[in-house]
């Protein structure tokens, strides 16, 4: 059966370790685009910058954002799913990090904030990001979708606190850096992962597992692979989402997405 959608995984995936969309990748993606196939970014990154990458790219299909916390209909919107954090379990785990002296990563709306380190001033940086006293000053606004911490002591505690105290509200994800070594820890809402918002988009665009191609390298992708006839780890991935691919790719530097998309996709 052919591929009718392709869903790409971007930071260790479809970026190189630049940050930079890969030229190849890119190119197959636009050309599997022009001839039907949806292709559908789906990334732990905030809406702004994957819109971003996916006008880049020249596509027009559903974005699955703070790791599916949010999809978009299009680059353009509108908003359709909005699984944010609740109110309570980020309370607590703002108040924990203050208490502790952590800086997380919070995004709330269209803005990222992130709490001062020594050395940072305070205020607006850009449209997009704001640096903040304490954490708990990011939940002034809108309710987040979003928290992250890179501290390695963060990532243990609020992990085993997160899991003791509000398993039923929240969804954890550990990413891992191109070392294996463990990268920083993600809070989000419970059903906001990469699988629910994927298979959501497939009802909606009515294509089935057996049209799918998934392509990733952390854990976080792993509920897309269930959703997925063909499962692309890439070279760099983690262990545990290389056992579970139907194939294994080249690296995200090496045009990984190129090659499984050029392997499987008719262009």
């Amino acid at each position: 059966m052919s591929v009718r959608l392709i869903a790409v995984d971007l930071d260790g995936t479809l970026l190189t370790a630049g940050s930079m969309v890969a030229p190849g990748g890119a190119r197959v993606l636009a050309a599997a685009a022009q001839r039907g196939v949806r292709v559908i970014l789906s990334t732990t990154r905030s809406p702004e910058s994957v819109r971003a990458f996916a006008r880049e790219i020249g596509l027009e299909d559903p974005l699955i954002c703070t790791n599916g916390a949010e999809i978009w209909l299009s680059p353009e919107g509108p908003v359709w799913v909005r699984r944010p954090i609740p109110d309570a379990l980020a309370r607590a785990v703002t108040q924990l990090a203050d208490d502790r002296g952590w800086s997380l990563v919070i995004t709330a709306g269209e803005m990222t904030y992130t709490r001062q380190v020594s050395g940072q001033a305070l205020g607006t940086m850009n449209p997009h990001r704001t640096i903040v006293a304490r954490n708990a000053e990011a939940l002034a606004g809108d309710a987040p979708m979003r928290i992250l911490s890179y501290e390695p002591k963060a990532i243990v505690e609020l992990r085993d606190f997160c899991t003791r105290r509000y398993a039923d509200q929240c969804h954890l994800e550990t990413y891992y850096d191109l070392d294996q070594q463990v990268k920083s820890l993600g809070v989000f809402a419970a059903g906001a992962d990469k699988g629910t918002a994927l298979s959501s988009v497939m009802n909606r665009l009515g294509i089935g597992t057996e049209e799918v191609m998934a392509i990733g390298d952390n854990p976080n992708d792993l509920p897309m692979f269930a959703c997925a006839r063909i499962r692309v780890a890439m070279g760099n991935a983690t262990a545990d989402v290389k056992r579970a691919a139907t194939v294994i790719a080249p690296a995200h530097n090496e045009e990984g997405v190129a090659w499984a998309v050029e392997r499987f996709v008719e262009l």
